[in-house]
């Protein structure tokens, strides 16, 4: 952040920077609004020049605001070195253009920018802009209208989105005008393109040119690309700022056009350019952009008809999404930014507040996410590396280990892994996280809970089954030979050796594909069965033959032989396979001392426990904490696994339990 005592102007007045000490109301509805002046000058051209802008800086109640625009964007490069003019008073009305002061202040060059393009000729525009409508020093402030960003959106007439200025040639850009007006676009709850449109996109890109016409295309696609990797589709708070908003148009320098045209364009353009490029060449590969566009839409979607599909907490699958794609600089934003999802009155409670520590902030959204749901869903999301996890157990310091780190990448997929608190899995038994919400405050860093110890981990495979997506064939990925003779001097005169080769190699690709773990993308009318897991492994290397000899280029087609329609189906079966299989990546195969076969993240290691806690839908990994005394029930979370045979609360001979007989362990 620039120096708040102030800057020196190219000319010489000393200006500071972009706060401004305009008090706000006391019933925590106020807020401020900026009303950009007009330039004064018909020629668009004038938005190129040194023109000064000026604004008004208005205070209004958000009961009774007047109409305005709600700007989402990133702010770049902290540095504040564009002046502007700013025409402020105490408490100017909410409607009125009362003036009792002028300040000239600094603003980042990105906002700058922004301004620019929204000044109209011969009128004014009133928006709310973060950088100017809250006070970022005043941190009393701040943490006031952090809570009120979700309204501010949800009131604005729209959402405008500056992606920043662009070299797009005039005719690339008129193309992709032209697209647009030209395609049948769905509404948001049915975005898909039609084959119509998919054809006008082909001519778009190139797909379907040849010499001169196609490298224009292909150069129109590269111009989509690197909008789909600018840093707004990454900013954590862009993801409230947009699912909330009424609508919102998306400006990338003189380009504008509809949200949800915009989003929907570069989804169909993604989509077809990775059938015709392949996973490892395409966009949606390559560009960061990809995952949280395609996320945000499908926020708006539930936003828009008050769903939330059929996961137990909306707030922890925002939360998931935010870790995997989206950033903040300030970490605390990790959770901030999403309050707007909070569906309970515990996460609702949590109030910004930027005093406190980072690991105060995340301590308090798992404990009010266990305390609001009665669940422990929030341990899908504390994933550690080994690193992470070596560090949790040597050193007093850093966040509880059942505790997820908001800000930190996650590793892998978790175990519920497009919807999280949504599977089949019920380890527990449907049982609740079982102490009153009393037993949890907001201010300890330890965790009670009861379950029962199943096993301990005897051996952990050494095997990396994490590899480059452009040589992700399953033989690659998971090397049954070498799983299997592994195994195999590991289970001798033991139950599982009595098994057959079928049988065993089943149960092994039923673990390692963590079986249910990705059952809301199994192909329509298709099984995730084990069976079919085993023979669709085994039919790869002819299936990628079959591929490319062209035999899959169509959908099948009730005219295609029953052999060709077999084996389009166990194609379409096998791409969907080698997309659930990245559900190994990061993760090790592990053997239990009662001879169960799992896979859970790298950290864990040999003599772990393999506990079914209450409240939580899958096992969980512990290890006793090094400052505990023998049989003290103290202990790490170290991961999540999936166990195979005790995913469904099965039942095994010697190895009953019930909730009642649970035991209490702390989780520190």
């Amino acid at each position: 952040m620039a120096n708040p005592e102030g800057s020196e102007s190219p000319t010489g007045p000393k200006l500071t920077t972009g706060f401004i000490e305009a008090p706000l109301g006391s019933d925590g509805k106020t807020f401020k609004l900026l009303r950009i002046l007009p330039s004064n000058e018909r020629d668009s051209e004038s938005l190129a020049t040194s023109i000064d802008i000026e604004c008004d800086l208005l205070v209004a109640d958000l009961s009774d605001a007047p109409r305005y625009e709600a700007l989402s964007y990133t702010w770049g490069s902290t540095i504040q070195d564009q002046p502007i003019k700013i025409h402020f008073g105490p408490n100017v009305p909410p409607n009125q253009s009362a003036v009792f002061k002028t300040e000239e202040i600094l603003v980042t060059k990105h906002l700058h920018s922004a301004i620019r393009r929204l000044r109209q000729p011969t009128h004014s525009r009133t928006v709310w802009v973060d950088q100017l409508c809250i006070n970022q020093t005043n941190i009393q402030e701040r943490n006031a209208q952090v809570r009120l960003m979700a309204e501010v959106y949800r009131k604005a007439e729209r959402t405008v989105v500056w992606l920043g200025e662009a070299d797009i040639l005039d005719i690339d850009q008129d193309a992709i005008v032209d697209a647009t007006e030209r395609m049948n676009f769905r509404p948001i709850d049915h975005p898909y393109s039609t084959p119509e449109d998919q054809v006008i996109l082909k001519e778009l890109i190139g797909f379907r040119s040849q010499g001169t016409e196609r490298q224009v295309g292909l150069r129109r696609r590269q111009v989509l690309a690197e909008v789909l990797n600018r840093p707004w589709f990454t900013r954590a708070w862009v993801f409230q700022e947009v699912v909330v908003a009424k609508s919102g148009i998306v400006l990338c320098g003189s380009l504008e056009m509809d949200m949800e045209i915009f989003i929907n364009l570069l989804d169909g353009v993604c989509d077809l350019d990775l059938q015709e490029m392949g996973e490892a060449a395409s966009i949606m590969h390559a560009s960061r952009g990809y995952k949280p566009m395609f996320a945000i839409r499908e926020a708006r979607f539930e936003e828009r008809y008050g769903l939330s599909s059929s996961r137990k907490s909306k707030w922890l699958a925002t939360l998931w999404q935010g870790m995997g794609n989206l950033s903040a600089t300030n970490p605390r934003d990790k959770v901030y930014a999403f309050l707007a999802f909070s569906d309970s009155e515990e996460a609702a409670r949590i109030a910004p507040s930027y005093q406190l520590s980072v690991d105060q902030v995340y301590c308090d959204a798992a404990y009010r996410s266990i305390r609001s749901i009665k669940s422990l869903d929030v341990l899908e999301l504390a994933i550690k590396s080994r690193e992470v996890a070596t560090h949790h157990i040597t050193s007093s310091r850093g966040i509880p280990s059942w505790v997820p780190d908001f800000a930190a990448p996650l590793p892998s997929l978790p175990f519920m892994t497009h919807n999280v608190g949504s599977t089949d899995f019920n380890a527990a038994r449907k049982s609740p996280y079982p102490y009153p919400l009393t037993a949890i405050t907001n201010d300890s860093t330890t965790l009670p809970v009861r379950g029962h110890v199943i096993s301990k981990i005897k051996s952990i495979a050494p095997f990396d089954f994490t590899i480059d997506r452009r040589s992700a064939t399953l033989h690659n990925r998971f090397r049954l030979p070498d799983v299997m003779a592994w195994l195999h001097s590991q289970i001798e005169s033991t139950t599982l050796a009595k098994l057959s080769t079928i049988e065993l190699e089943t149960r092994v690709l039923r673990t390692l594909f963590a079986q249910g773990a990705g059952r809301d993308d199994t192909p329509a009318n298709m099984n995730f069965e084990s069976a079919r897991i085993r023979e669709v492994y085994h039919q790869e290397p002819s299936l990628l033959q079959h591929k490319a000899s062209g035999l899959f280029g169509e959908p099948a087609r009730s005219t295609d032989p029953q052999s060709v329609r077999d084996l389009k189906t166990s194609y379409r079966y096998y791409k969907w396979m080698t997309t659930v299989a990245a559900i190994a990546d990061s993760k090790s195969f592990f053997l239990t001392e009662h001879h169960d076969l799992g896979i859970a993240y790298e950290a864990i290691e040999e003599g772990d426990s393999v506990c079914i806690l209450l409240g939580s839908k899958t096992p969980g990994i512990l290890r006793e904490a090094p400052s505990s005394e023998s049989g003290s029930n103290t202990y790490v979370f170290v991961a999540q696994c999936y166990l195979d045979g005790w995913m469904h609360g099965e039942e095994h001979q010697g190895r009953e339990w019930t909730p009642e007989s649970a035991k209490s362990f702390e989780l520190v």
